[in-house]
Order: C-alpha cells, then structure tokens, then sequence
C-alpha cells in the first residue's frame, strides 16, 4: 500500500512541478581527431553509469532536445583503462571550419549540451594554437593554464606529454577532470593532439585514453588545407627505424605539399637545465630531416623551464654548439620545455643560439598564417584574473593576459621567405654555462669521442655475455628489469648497440630509494644484441644484455 502511495503522490508532482530531464553519469568528455580535423572528430567520455550511450550530433544547437539533432552514433570503441569507462565516437563527414552541438545519452538520461569546431580547410583561414607538456604534479598550476584554454579558444591544442606522474587510475581521474576546464562556460570543447612522454608507461596509454590512430604514437595530420602539417612523434620509442622512415617518407610526400611544418614530441634534443642529459639519438635521426625539409617549428618539453632558440641547423663544424649553428635564412626555430605544472627547473644551460631561456607555469600560444608563424609564451598563473578573447577575434590577446617578454620583444616571427627575424637589437639572451655541461659534438673531420653512455661500458670490452640476459617475450615483446636504488635519484634506461651508440632512452625522475621492477616494450626493437643501462643520476646501477631473436 506504501508503494502505490508514494507513487501516486510522485505522479501528482510531475504534473504540478515538470522535471527535467536527468543528467547522465556521463564525465571527462574530450575531443581529438585522429584523421582530417576539418570534416572528423573523436567524442571521448568516461560512461560512469548507464548503458546504451550514444551521442546526438547536430549544426543547430537543439540544447538537450535529443530528438531534434539530426546524426546520432553509439560508441566506435569502449575500453576500460586507467580508472574508466572510456568511449569513443568518430564522425566523418562534417563540414569544415564549422561549430557542431552534441549531447550524450544513454538509458540513465543525458548529458550537458557541448560543442566542437572542426578545423579551416583552406589556407587563408589563421590558426590559433596552444601548445605544451608536463602537467603532472602540481594541480593549482596545470588548472590555471587549463583554464586558459577556454579562454583563448584556440583550434587545438598539442600536448607534449607527461600528463600525470606514474600513469595510474587515481592520477588519470584527477588529470581528466583538470581538463574539464578547458571546456568554456558554453560548452565549447578544444581538440587535443598528445604526445607520449616519459611518464606514460606506454604506448597503449594515449591510444586508451585519447583514441590515438597509430599505435606507436607518432602521427601527422593537415590543418587548413595545405597551410600547416603537424607532425607528432615519439620519444619513447627508438627515434630511428620505423619512426625515422616514416617521417622522412612523410616530409617527402604530404610535407612537401604543405607550406608550414612544425613538430611537437616530449624530450628536447638539447635541454636547457644541466639537469637533463643531451638527446643524441633524436638530434642523429631528426635534426637533419627538420632542416632538410623545412621543419621551421618543433615543441619540445620534458625538462621543466622556458626556452626559444634562433633559427638553427645541424652543424659539427668548429663553430658549432652542441650540433648546431645559428641559420636565420633557414633554421628550425626550438621552443619548450615543458610546463603545466610540473616541478620548475633551473635554466642554467643556455647555448650561443639560445634567444632567452627562464624557468616559470607557461605555454606557447602560436598563430599561423600564410606568410608567417608567429610564437608567443603565455604565463599561465593566475589565470582567473585574465579575459577571454573575442569569439570574432581570437588572435587579440585578452585583458590580463600575461606575455613573456625577454630582452628583444614578446613575439617570435618566422617569415615564408626569410626565417625567424632576429628582435631589432639582436641580443642572445643566455646564462653562463656549467663547466659539467656536455660536450659539443665533434667535427665530422675530427675522431669521434666516446658517448657518456658509450664511456660506462668501457669496463666491458667487448665480452658483454658476463652479464644477466634477457629476451623480450615472443608474444609482448616485453622484457622485466629488477634494480634498487640506494638513495633518491633520477633514473635512466638507456639502450645500446652492438656499436655502444645510444638508439633508445627512458627516464624517471625524482625516484625514491628502495627497489623497483619494471616492465619495458621492446615489441618493435629490431632483432640483435643490445645492452640495457640503467643509470642513477650519471652512475650505472645495473646492466643487462639483450637479445632479441
């Protein structure tokens, strides 16, 4: 009798008092896009409760009137990962330079209504950019430039990685509701382009939670026609082999028919902190293929200051630093390196091509257009103070907005017909440099000196086989390391050929002491004989040898 009360008495208050329609338990919405950003998006959620979701898609904003949207879709792929019940939609077909509206609902009710624009198709549409890495320790920093996002409304934002600290579930949740603020008052969603850093355990990380295409995660995708190609690579994996070739059959091709190339990735070929080592195997297989094809902008992160360099190239002659000259006819402008939030370096290692370099909670702002590219540093503290761009001007910087600007002006240029113009009084911004820093490379005249990785194995000789083998799994390609540390310290494990040069390199950094057991995909390394290094700081902790049939 109780029950058909209540329920009558609910029935009498729906008609006297109407009810809204009920929220879905639908979370951490996202968008991406894993093809042609002007006609495709992928529409990622956590479906927290519920079943049966699909998301309604339309040009007209029909707010949550689901009937009224003209495409409806389940989800392409659902996987659960990191703490969540991730869903994945994929469109096609949509028009370019154009705002969508969407809702998600599911047999529990639906959603907040959101939007998406996909990306210009034509080059003389400008682009707006947001790009940055290394969010993962401090929230009330990675929130503040969160929050930018939404405020300077860019076309998409590109991620260099190391998102959270240990890749785990409870770090992903918070990263994911972080991220909610990039989302503007009105629902307006920006498209993200990762990258994998260091702090991604692995591959299937991005490809999980951000629905990557490629599962080596390097990848290329056109904006505005033929106006910009961007090129996302990998770190983590070797920067030679499969990677090298892709990209360099990529430059040749589709990049040869785009005006502009840039490249985001995570590790800087040559960090502006002493902390950080240099990243021979990135300058020996891209730095080349940058110059070569005109790559005029690559992103870098992973070592926690603030740097624009001049316009460089690769070089190992007598003037060179570090590999590099300066070359302002047509030189790869390097900017970085990395941070949204993750513990501030010192930026005690400046080179003669540096610009300005500084240690502060940033992100590069980038405009794109036919003629130039222009490269702004925005600091991303205190962003509540800050207005928000005009949505019929996105490119005029909001009221309180907070510009870097070093000795020589807050705006670096790269002109279409002459490179990066040098700021009118041409200063070199820069540090004294540490004696400890490494080395310049050598000449290609001269002998080439020993590697720091190469010198950790000269008590070896040859005779590698004194040490513990392993082999990756035949099914994973996976192979299991066991070392302990005796007191914290930033960890590296650094692989070598048979030749003792360096073709692969992760790292951890701020490791407590005690012992550790980790996991390492080996599943594309090509078949040989390699030796495994792990370091602590500078010092070797344990060896293993390699072999891969």
């Amino acid at each position: 009798m109780r029950r058909r009360i209540l329920y009558c008495v609910g029935m009498i208050a729906s008609f006297l008092f109407p009810i809204s329609p009920a929220n879905a338990l639908v979370d951490r919405v996202r968008c991406m896009w894993r093809d042609d950003p002007s006609t495709t998006i992928v529409i990622g959620w956590d479906q927290v409760t519920g079943q049966s979701a699909a998301v309604y898609l339309d040009q007209t904003d029909h707010g949550r009137n689901f009937n009224a949207y003209k495409l409806s879709k389940r989800a392409d792929r659902t996987v659960v990962a990191k703490g969540m019940n991730n869903n994945f939609v994929r469109f096609g077909g949509l028009t370019p330079n154009t705002t969508y509206y969407f809702i998600i609902k599911d047999n529990e009710g639906m959603s907040e209504r959101y939007s998406f624009r996909t990306a210009p198709d034509q080059p003389t549409q400008r682009l707006s950019i947001i790009a940055g890495g290394d969010s993962r320790n401090h929230r009330e920093a990675r929130r503040s430039a969160n929050l930018l996002v939404a405020k300077l409304r860019p076309h998409v934002v590109l991620f260099n990685g190391d998102m959270t600290v240990h890749d785990g579930s409870k770090e992903w949740i918070e990263w994911m509701d972080d991220w909610q603020l990039t989302i503007g008052a009105d629902g307006r969603i920006t498209p993200v382009l990762t990258a994998r850093g260091n702090h991604e355990a692995e591959n299937r990380t991005l490809v999980d939670l951000f629905d990557l295409s490629h599962p080596g995660n390097f990848y290329a995708l056109n904006f505005g026609g033929n106006l910009l190609r961007i090129y996302t690579l990998n770190t983590m994996i070797p920067a030679g082999g499969d990677q090298k070739i892709w990209l360099e059959n990529d430059l040749k091709t589709e990049g040869s028919r785009a005006i502009w190339k840039m490249a985001q990735y995570h590790h800087a070929m040559r960090a502006h902190t002493s902390a950080k080592v240099e990243k021979d195997d990135l300058y020996a297989n891209w730095a080349q293929l940058f110059h070569q094809f005109g790559v005029r902008l690559a992103i870098e992160s992973d070592s926690h200051v603030v740097k624009w360099t001049f316009p460089i190239r690769p070089d190992t002659g007598p003037d060179n630093d570090m590999g590099f000259v300066r070359d302002d006819a047509a030189g790869t402008v390097y900017v970085g390196e990395g941070c949204w939030g993750a513990p501030l370096r010192e930026n005690n290692d400046d080179k003669s091509w540096t610009r300005a370099s500084g240690s502060f909670n940033q992100f590069n702002w980038i405009f794109v257009d036919q003629d130039k590219i222009e490269v702004r540093t925005v600091m991303t503290d205190g962003s509540a103070q800050v207005g928000e761009v005009s949505a019929s001007n996105i490119f005029e910087p909001p009221i309180g907005l907070s510009l870097w600007s070093p000795p020589g002006g807050d705006v670096i240029r790269i002109d279409k017909k002459r490179s990066a113009s040098p700021p009118a009084s041409d200063p070199v911004v820069r540090k004294d440099r540490p004696t400890t820093s490494q080395p310049s490379l050598p000449a290609k005249d001269k002998p080439t000196q020993a590697s720091p990785a190469a010198s950790e194995t000269d008590d070896l000789g040859g005779n590698w086989d004194q040490l513990p083998s392993l082999m990756p799994n035949p099914a994973t390609g996976r192979v299991k390391i066991d070392y302990e540390l005796a007191q914290p310290a930033d960890v590296t494990v650094v692989l070598l050929n048979t030749a003792r040069e360096e073709i692969a390199r992760l790292t951890y950094d701020n490791q407590t002491a005690g012992p550790y057991s980790r996991s390492l995909d080996f599943a594309r390394l090509p078949a040989g004989k390699y030796l495994l290094v792990v370091r602590a700081g500078r010092k070797p902790v344990k060896r293993y040898q390699l072999v891969k049939g």
